[in-house]
């Protein structure tokens, strides 16, 4: 493994090498008064690498390649050569198709991620950084390298500026009603695919909606190994989450007593401290983006009854650590069960905004 490890890296390198040769003989254009800085020599450094996934000259020279395609307006071979997937953060390829480099890039940000030195070493497990987070890149498993999130760039905004939290007749929806699969919430997964027999964990974790209502029952509960008044659901009955506190996967036997609060159309709990915000940013909040047509949600989840009303939703909170916000991407139905309750179902996660509206988009139309 460690061989083909090896020579896996030493070919993508080699490519990458031959890639930057035909770029970099190519001139940039004669009215950029911006300039690559000068390529580092990165053997020079001795400090010892925290992390060894890498090589550093092949980091260094891979940022600069993201430079001059830059520097050369080449939005194209952007996309191509230095992108594999769709970014975790930044314009996707759907929406770049007709757009030229200036009607995504602004001026400002082009030089200074032109400007920019690039380090041979990368920010700790995050991966390499052009222009304080501007743009982000690093090695895959593969050992091929990608641009990982492009920041502060033109993209494609929801018309969502109504859609103010998910109303009900009962009000808006607290953010922690929603039964989310989220980083912390693993034990929830474990314990309904050890109950139910799932074999596939991951295909449970990201599309829910093909398992509830079939194999998992609305209504079913799993108590909690921690204590009998908590315990786990993955559909949520939407009277009782008006009335019980729920967090984190668990709901408890006790009465939700948390306000809401909007700001920029997402739902916070209210902070209960004195000194500070009066939203709670480290609890659950989400920001309703789309609201979806039924026809699609019955199609994501055929085996429940019609569905009621559907919305792709961003739900999470921040960690408080270096970590920072901590969420995903939900597409959310309620369906009525046969006794008439009422349940939020998830049908669908995404780790990403970009892969949630390719779903909506390649799926659908």
């Amino acid at each position: 493994m460690v061989q083909k490890d090896k020579f896996q890296s030493e070919n993508s390198f080699q490519k990458l090498i031959l890639a930057l040769l035909i770029i970099f003989t190519v001139p940039l254009p004669s009215r950029s008064e911006i300039k690559i800085p000068i390529r580092k020599d990165c053997s020079l450094i001795k400090k010892k690498q925290n992390y060894d996934y890498y090589d550093r000259q092949e980091a260094h020279d891979f940022g600069r390649m993201i430079q001059a395609l830059i520097a050369k307006k080449d939005i194209r071979g952007i996309y191509k050569n230095v992108l594999i997937e769709e970014l975790e953060n930044g314009p996707r390829r759907e929406f770049i198709k007709n757009k030229s480099f200036d009607e995504i890039f602004p001026k400002k940000w082009v030089k200074k991620v032109i400007n920019t030195e690039i380090d041979c070493d990368s920010i700790g497990w995050r991966g390499f950084m052009i222009s304080n987070g501007l743009i982000w890149f690093d090695r895959m498993e593969s050992g091929k390298w990608t641009i990982k999130s492009i920041n502060g760039v033109n993209q494609e905004d929801f018309d969502n500026k109504d859609l103010i939290g998910w109303k009900t007749n009962k009000g808006i929806i607290p953010p922690s009603c929603f039964p989310t699969f989220g980083y912390f919430e693993k034990p929830k997964v474990d314990l309904f695919t050890e109950e139910f027999r799932i074999k596939n964990k991951r295909k449970f974790e990201y599309s829910p909606g093909k398992y509830i209502g079939k194999t998992i029952p609305l209504h079913h509960k799993i108590k909690s190994k921690i204590s009998n008044d908590n315990f786990y659901s993955v559909a949520t009955n939407l009277d009782e989450c008006y009335k019980w506190d729920s967090e984190n996967g668990f709901v408890k036997k006790k009465e939700r007593k948390n306000d809401l609060v909007a700001v920029k159309n997402i739902i916070y709990q209210k902070n209960n401290l004195k000194n500070g915000e009066p939203h709670n940013q480290f609890k659950s909040h989400y920001q309703v983006l789309a609201k979806l047509d039924l026809s699609t949600c019955n199609q994501i989840a055929n085996q429940l009854s019609s569905c009621k009303e559907s919305y792709l939703i961003k739900i999470g909170y921040h960690s408080g650590g270096s970590i920072g916000w901590l969420g995903r991407y939900y597409i959310f139905g309620i369906f009525e069960a046969k006794d008439k309750a009422k349940f939020i179902v998830p049908l669908k996660v995404f780790t990403t905004e970009n892969y949630a509206l390719n779903f909506l988009d390649y799926q659908f139309h």
